[in-house]
């Protein structure tokens, strides 16, 4: 036998007999009570409720509980197993979910993945925790009781309500009250207004410096609310050049429905965003709270302004406060419905092309649909980048220490975890990653497999997952956003053709 191998395959013998007696040991070691019975059939919502909860502890508890626990001696005959399944375990989803990492969603998500792939508990694991393995009844009453009929539904939303009509649509898109409501006229103009400011605001270099710098530079909206470069340009440092930002900018289009904002988190809102870059010294070039007073200087200058800000605020003024809340009620408004897979959802079965449809069913099948879900495909949630494999490896010419959301919270436990970007208009906005240095959609999708899942991404595979993507791409304000022009997004473009109520307000019953 050939010396070189022998070693390797003594290796792989000793690690069998030490699982299988890992196991046996295990066995004895397990306290009385720890294995279950196969559970009976539920016979109401309410049972299958506490039925559910009571299997969850007792054989999910141990890996996905907020305070996971193992038996240092099973760990020992495992060689490790037992605590690297626990740490993985803790790194998809725990039971208890952390609000501000995780919708409840995607935890719902990751969750039925795995039984429906039939994944979890891993072989390895079962081993060394006898009675802890899914049995089929038990993965029939967890999918009940989360009513995971309809997978498809649960995964993705329409962004536009499929039941409202094309006046309130308008209005939806403006971030207005809701419809119903029927504002009176005062209340009306100040929300027009509000929104109008903050899209004068969002595209005004005046809040950076040197006066060159304005929001829009890196969300050009006719560019997906990108710039589509890899680092954005700020404002220019000691050597004149302009200084570039350590991470690609995301998109600013359907930035509302995230679950924080920034590739690591650092803003709760859009308002707190918002706030974010003109007080950042490579960014706009500000750097102390107190440099709000000059940008609402400068901006005090401006006629319109004077006008505008006292009729939304009225004695607030021109503030840090004010300027940023307007900013965020105009990207509220910011989103892009009527994609051809928002057409699909609402029953429009032409709408996709078949390639587009084997390439979502692929999307769902190797679980792609466990972190890009919600309305935007996206930004519900924050995951480590490098959960099969290393995405700083494909990152060529990334050398730069951004470790997402750890660099907000200081959590060790939180290095690499970014927030899921939302795949929306995502033919639109290359490069990719929050490295700025992979091209192609192709090869983001590729990637993606490599690293994030354990499938072997063929070119099949790859094309009809990019041609799906390539059925997000929606429209602001009717206008497909791959047809935008800079006319069709300027400020006074769009506050000549703001669609106005003409009914009369609903009398109260």
């Amino acid at each position: 036998m050939n010396k070189k191998i022998t070693p390797y395959l003594f290796g792989i013998s000793a690690a069998v007999v030490t699982i299988g007696v890992a196991g046996v040991f295990s066995a004895i070691l397990l306290p009385a009570g720890e294995h279950k019975s196969e559970l009976p059939v539920p016979t109401s919502p309410q049972q299958a409720k506490a039925m559910a909860n009571a299997l969850l502890q007792s054989k999910c508890a141990d890996c996905h509980g907020a305070t996971p626990a193992y038996n240092g001696w099973r760990n020992l005959f495992s060689l490790g197993q037992v605590k690297r399944d626990i740490e993985g375990a803790q790194r998809a989803f725990t039971l208890e979910p952390d609000g501000s990492i995780r919708s409840a969603n995607i935890d719902f998500l990751k969750m039925d993945h795995v039984l429906r792939t039939r994944s979890m508990p891993p072989v390895l694991y079962t081993m060394t925790h006898p009675g802890t393995d899914l049995t089929p009844a038990d993965i029939d009453l967890l999918r009940y009781h989360y009513d995971a009929k309809d997978a498809l539904r649960r995964a993705f939303a329409p962004i536009r309500p499929a039941n409202m009509s094309s006046t309130d649509h308008a209005a939806y898109l403006w971030g207005l009250p809701e419809p119903t409501t029927r504002p009176d006229d005062a209340t009306m103009q100040k929300a027009w207004g509000k929104v109008y400011l903050g899209h004068r605001l969002f595209h005004d270099p005046r809040l950076s410096t040197t006066n060159e710098v304005s929001c829009s530079s890196c969300h050009d909206l006719t560019k997906g609310g990108t710039d589509n470069l890899p680092k954005s340009e700020g404002v220019p440092g000691a050597d004149g050049k302009p200084q570039l930002g350590g991470v690609n900018a995301p998109t600013v289009y359907n930035a509302e429905h995230n679950i924080r904002q920034f590739w690591d988190g650092r803003a709760a809102n859009l308002q707190e965003q918002a706030g974010g870059p003109p007080l950042n010294p490579v960014e706009m070039g500000y750097a102390k709270p107190e440099d709000w007073k000059d940008i609402a200087r400068k901006l005090a200058d401006d006629p319109e302004y004077r006008v505008l800000f006292p009729l939304v605020y009225g004695e607030k003024g021109i503030t840090a406060d004010t300027i940023t809340d307007a900013i965020a009620a105009f990207e509220r408004t910011l989103v892009t419905p009527d994609s051809a897979f928002d057409r699909y959802l609402m029953g429009d079965d032409s709408a996709m092309t078949p390639q587009q449809i084997k390439g979502m069913q692929a999307f769902m099948t190797h679980g792609c649909a466990t972190c890009h879900a919600g309305p935007t495909l996206g930004g519900q949630s924050f995951e480590y980048v490098n959960t099969h494999g290393k995405l700083r490896a494909h990152a060529k010419g990334y050398t730069e220490g951004a470790y997402g959301l750890m660099d907000f919270t200081k959590k060790e436990q939180h290095k690499d975890m970014f927030r899921v970007p939302n795949l929306r208009n995502i033919a639109l906005t290359a490069p990719y990653f929050h490295t700025g240095t992979v091209d192609k959609l192709e090869d983001a999708v590729r990637i993606m497999f490599e690293t994030q899942t354990r499938t072997a991404p063929t070119t099949t595979l790859v094309a009809d997952v990019t041609a799906f993507l390539q059925a997000q791409t929606g429209e602001y304000k009717r206008i497909p956003l791959d047809k935008l022009t800079p006319k069709d997004v300027e400020p006074e473009f769009v506050i000549e053709n703001m669609p106005r109520r003409t009914e009369e307000p609903a009398k109260a019953e």
